[in-house]
């Protein structure tokens, strides 16, 4: 293998490596949503647009057919009341008329199948989304729980390097070895001021014992020792 081919699988590692590090599953869910709701809005705003061009349409259609049976009826009245040249003429506004109609037909007939192919679409995302936005929530609250076990077990295990039991362990014996280092002070302390020594002769004539105080209250009394 190269340097060259070396160093690329190197830098890829690094890329990949970080691009793990910082992936957030529920976050990148979440963006999904998030993309899908734009997606979405896109194609209800195109909805909008053709709907509209369909209802233009529609209203043209429908005046043009108005127009068409107007002239057919009036070349009618025309020709009963025997003016040809009348009924030729509106014969020819109806012909326009129709042909109008007709041309406003035939682009009907391509835009309402792209819109009703449309609003299907629509529908069958947003039933995709709530779908995605319902595992995006079930996805969050296992990343937490997940979150929660790995603490729990760092708690308990000492698990990622850290044993919480063991610190406190090692604190408490801190405490307990800084305590004997202060009872060590203080007893040398004593030894050398000489008070350990008084301590011992004080307890030689610390006066009599209960059991003399007792023995010597019987015979004040005049009671039997025994």
């Amino acid at each position: 293998m190269s340097l060259l081919d070396t160093i690329s699988r190197t830098v890829k590692g690094l890329l990949n490596d970080a691009a793990e590090s910082v992936q957030d599953p529920s976050r990148d869910a979440r963006q999904i949503v998030r993309e899908l709701d734009g997606s979405i809005g896109t194609a209800e705003n195109s909805l909008i647009e053709i709907e509209a061009q369909v209802s233009t349409q529609q209203s043209k259609r429908d005046l043009a057919n108005e127009k068409a049976a107007k002239y057919a009826d009036g070349a009618k009245r025309a020709l009963q009341s025997g003016n040809e040249a009348l009924a030729r003429e509106a014969l020819a506004a109806q012909s326009n008329a129709e042909k109008e109609r007709d041309a406003l037909n035939a682009e009907l007939s391509k835009l309402e199948p792209s819109l009703d192919q449309l609003k299907s679409q629509i529908a069958e995302m947003r039933t995709r989304r709530n779908d995605l936005q319902s595992r995006s929530n079930i996805l969050s609250a296992k990343q937490e729980i997940a979150k929660a076990k790995d603490t729990a077990a760092t708690a308990l295990g000492g698990i990622g390097g850290k044993n919480l039991a063991d610190d406190f362990n090692k604190l408490e014996e801190k405490v307990n070895l800084a305590n004997a280092r202060s009872d060590a002070r203080l007893n040398t302390a004593d030894q050398s001021s000489g008070k350990a020594l008084d301590d011992k002769l004080a307890a030689l004539g610390g006066g009599p014992s209960v059991d003399d105080r007792l023995a010597a209250l019987k015979k004040e009394l005049n009671l039997p020792s025994q």
